[in-house]
C-alpha cells in the first residue's frame, strides 16, 4: 500500500473513532436526559393531578374527577392513568395503546428507557379518598432520541465526507514533493537525468529533493562526459583531423560491413594531386583549407545517398562508398565531383580546368575488400594516365542486369502479390545465451529467384517506396507472430517510411489494433536517419511509446555526430555498427572507442548488441567491451 493510502486510511480511522466516541457520548447523554425528563414529568403530573382531584373526591363527584383525568391524559403523553375511588369502590382508568410514529420498531425494541410510574394516596386530613397511578409512555422519548441522533449521524457523515475530501487534497499537496522524488528515482533508474524537482517548503523533504537534484545533475554530467569521451576516442581512432572525414580505418570498416550485408554499388577513389602543389607554393594552411573545401563538397554530393561513407585515405586521395543498384549513377556522381572540385579554384580567365581524377570500382558478387580496393587503385591509375578530370571504372559487370525501373517494378510487384521470403537471425545475451529477439530479413522471391534487401533497398529509397514496403512487411509479420507464440521479431524501418506522414498515421492504427504484440514486435531505426531527421524520429517514437512498443537503433556509432540522442530518445537497445565490431579480430586492434561508445549506451540503461559476430572467439572478445548481446553468423538465420 502506498504511503498516501496508509496516511489517508490512518487519519480516516482516527477520525472515525473520534466521531464514534463523540456520537456514543452524545447518545448516552441524550438518553439519560430524556429518561430523567420523563420521570420528572410523571412525578409532577401525579402531584398536580392529585391536588386537582381532591375536592371532587371529597364530594364524591366522579364525573368531574373523570373530566379532570381526561384533560390531563389528553394534554400529555402517558401510557396509563388510573384512579381508585376508595369510598365508592369505583375505578377510573385511561390507557394509551397507540404506537409512536416515525420510529423504527427495532429501535423501540432496544428497551433504552425503563418504565416510569408513580402511585400516590389522595387524602383529606386523615381520611384516604383514593389511590392515583400515573404510568409514563416512553414513545415520546424514543421519538426525540431517534430524531436527534439521526440528525446528528447525518451531520457526522457529511462532516466525515467533507473531512475525507479535504484530507485527500491536503495529503496530495503535502506529498506532491514525495511523488516527484519517486518519479525522479524511477527516471534515474531508467538512466534519464537532468530533470530538476522544485524544492518544497517542508524542511525534511526539501533536503531530500536537493540531494536528488544534485545526484541527477551529477549523473547527467557523467553521461555527457562518457558520450564526449566516446566521441573523442572515435575522433582519435577513425577521424581525419584536417578534413573532418573518416580515415582509412573507418573506411575499411564501413566497406567490410557493406560487403557483409551483400550491398551493391561501388567505391570511388578521388585523387586531387594539386594539393601537393598548393602545399609547396602556398603552405600547409592553404592546403588544409582546400582539403576542408573538398570534404564539404563531397559531403554535399553524397548527402542524399543512404549508407554512403566518405574518408580521406591519404594526403591527396579521398575514398567514397556509394551503395546503389545502378552503376551509371556512379559515373554521373564522379563527373559532378570533378566539376565541384574544379570550381573551388578561382581562375582569373574565367575558365574551369579539371583538378582531380576518379577511379571507380564496381562491386562484383565475389569481391572482398582487397579485390575491390585493387580494382579501385587500378582504375585510379588509368585515370591519372589519361588526363585531369578523367573518370575510369573497373568491375561491376555482374551488376546492371536490372535497371532502376526494373527494380522499382520488382518491389511494387512484391508489395502487391506478397512475394516475401523471411528469415530471422537471433540476438542473444552474452551472460546466459538467452535470446533477446530475432531480426527479420526480408527477401523477394519471384520467378524462381531470390532478391535480397541489399539489392532492392536502394530502389526503395530512390522511388520513395519505403512507406508502402514497411507497411507490407509489418502486415505480413502479424500471422508469423500469431503462429509462433515465443517469437520476438525486430524489424528495420526504412528512412523513407520514417519521413512519411502517411506511414506515421498507419503505424498508429496498426499498433493500436495489435496491442497483444507490444512485447513481441520491435522496430529498428537507422542511426543516420535519427541524426538527419530527429524531429520525424521523435514523432515516430512518441507513437511507439503511446502504444507501449519498444524500439532500437541500428548501425549505432557509424556517424560522427553526438551520442546525446540516446538520453533524449531513450531506445531500448542499440546495435553497434559492424564496421567497428569486425575489427576486434585484427592484430593490435584499438578497442578503446568501441568500449567507450558501448559504455555510453550501457550506462544509459540501453542494451548494446554487437552485429555480424561470426565465431566464438569474436564472442569472447566482444563480451569484455560493455556489450550485453551479440548477433551474427555464430547463430545462423532461420526461415520463418
Amino acid at each position: 500500500m502506498t504511503l498516501y493510502r496508509q496516511l489517508l486510511a490512518t487519519m480516516l480511522m482516527l477520525f472515525g473513532v473520534l466521531f464514534a466516541v463523540t456520537y456514543w457520548v452524545q447518545f448516552t447523554s441524550t438518553r439519560n436526559y430524556l429518561a430523567q425528563q420523563q420521570e420528572t414529568t410523571v412525578i409532577n403530573t401525579a402531584t398536580s393531578l392529585g391536588l386537582a382531584l381532591t375536592p371532587y373526591l371529597e364530594n364524591g363527584d366522579k364525573v368531574s374527577a373523570e373530566s379532570v383525568l381526561k384533560a390531563v391524559f389528553d394534554g400529555g403523553y402517558y401510557q396509563q392513568v388510573r384512579l381508585d375511588m376508595l369510598a365508592s369502590k369505583e375505578v377510573i382508568e385511561l390507557d394509551n395503546s397507540h404506537g409512536i410514529q416515525g420510529v423504527p420498531a427495532w429501535f423501540m425494541g432496544l428497551e433504552l428507557f425503563p418504565d416510569v410510574s408513580n402511585e400516590s394516596i389522595l387524602t383529606s386530613g386523615w381520611l384516604q379518598l383514593g389511590k392515583l397511578k400515573v404510568v409514563g409512555h416512553s414513545g415520546q422519548a424514543y421519538y426525540e432520541l431517534w430524531q436527534g441522533m439521526t440528525n446528528l449521524a447525518s451531520w457526522f457523515i457529511i462532516g466525515f465526507l467533507v473531512t475525507t475530501l479535504l484530507l485527500m487534497r491536503a495529503l496530495n499537496y503535502l506529498l506532491k514533493p514525495l511523488a516527484q522524488i519517486r518519479d525522479q528515482a524511477q527516471e534515474i533508474e531508467l538512466h534519464h537525468f537532468g530533470h530538476v524537482i522544485p524544492e518544497p517548503r517542508t524542511l525534511e523533504l526539501k533536503q531530500v529533493v536537493q540531494a536528488i537534484n544534485t545526484l541527477s545533475g551529477k549523473l547527467a554530467d557523467q553521461f555527457k562526459e562518457q558520450a564526449q569521451e566516446a566521441e573523442h576516442l572515435r575522433e582519435r581512432v577513425y577521424l581525419d583531423a584536417v578534413s573532418g572525414l573518416g580515415n582509412r580505418a573507418y573506411f575499411v570498416g564501413q566497406v567490410n560491413a557493406w560487403i557483409a550485408e551483400g550491398g551493391e554499388g561501388g567505391i570511388l577513389l578521388v585523387a586531387v594531386d594539386m594539393l601537393d602543389d598548393i602545399y609547396r607554393e602556398e603552405g600547409f594552411a592553404a592546403r588544409d583549407n582546400m582539403v576542408k573545401s573538398i570534404a564539404q563538397s563531397l559531403n554535399d554530393e553524397l548527402s542524399g545517398w543512404d549508407g554512403a561513407a566518405i574518408a580521406r585515405i591519404s594526403a591527396t586521395e579521398y575514398a567514397l562508398l556509394c551503395p546503389t543498384s545502378e552503376l551509371a549513377s556512379l559515373q554521373e556522381l564522379a563527373e559532378r565531383i570533378n566539376g565541384r572540385i574544379a570550381d573551388l579554384v578561382v581562375n582569373p580567365m574565367g575558365e574551369a580546368d579539371a583538378l582531380s581524377v576518379i577511379g571507380i570500382a564496381g562491386r562484383d558478387s565475389q569481391d572482398d575488400l582487397s579485390s575491390l580496393l585493387t580494382k579501385a587503385d587500378n582504375a585510379l591509375g588509368r585515370a591519372r594516365n589519361e588526363r585531369r578530370g578523367a573518370v575510369v571504372m573497373e568491375g561491376g559487370h555482374a551488376q546492371g542486369m536490372m535497371g532502376r525501373l526494373a527494380w522499382r517494378d520488382l518491389v511494387e510487384d512484391a508489395i502487391a502479390r506478397q512475394l516475401w521470403r523471411f528469415k530471422a537471425q537471433p540476438a542473444c545475451r552474452f551472460d546466459d545465451g538467452t535470446r533477446l529477439h530475432a531480426e527479420l530479413f526480408a527477401a523477394i522471391h519471384r520467378d524462381g529467384h531470390d532478391y535480397f534487401a541489399g539489392q532492392f533497398l536502394p530502389a526503395i529509397e530512390q522511388f520513395k517506396l519505403g512507406s508502402e514496403f514497411d507497411q507490407a512487411v509489418l502486415t505480413a509479420t502479424v500471422p508469423l507472430l500469431l503462429k509462433e507464440s515465443e517469437l520476438v521479431l525486430a524489424i528495420n524501418i526504412t528512412p523513407g517510411a520514417i519521413c512519411s506522414d502517411e506511414f506515421l498515421l498507419w503505424l498508429g492504427s496498426f499498433l493500436g489494433s495489435h496491442p497483444d504484440l507490444k512485447n513481441r514486435l520491435l522496430l529498428e531505426l537507422p542511426e543516420g536517419t535519427i541524426l538527419k531527421h530527429q524531429a520525424r524520429v521523435e514523432a515516430l517514437v512518441a507513437v511507439l511509446q503511446e502504444h507501449g512498443f519498444q524500439w532500437g537503433v541500428d548501425h549505432y556509432g557509424r556517424h560522427f555526430q553526438s551520442l546525446g540522442y540516446l538520453e533524449q530518445l531513450a531506445p531500448s537497445y542499440v546495435k553497434v555498427d559492424h564496421g567497428y565490431t569486425s575489427q576486434v579480430m585484427e592484430p593490435g586492434a584499438d578497442t578503446a572507442f568501441l568500449a567507450a561508445v558501448c559504455r555510453a549506451a550501457h550506462n544509459a540503461g540501453i542494451l548494446t548488441i554487437a552485429t555480424r559476430v561470426e565465431n566464438e572467439q569474436q564472442v569472447e572478445l566482444l563480451s569484455r567491451l560493455h556489450i550485453d548481446g551479440y548477433q551474427g553468423f555464430v547463430h545462423p538465420a532461420f526461415p520463418i
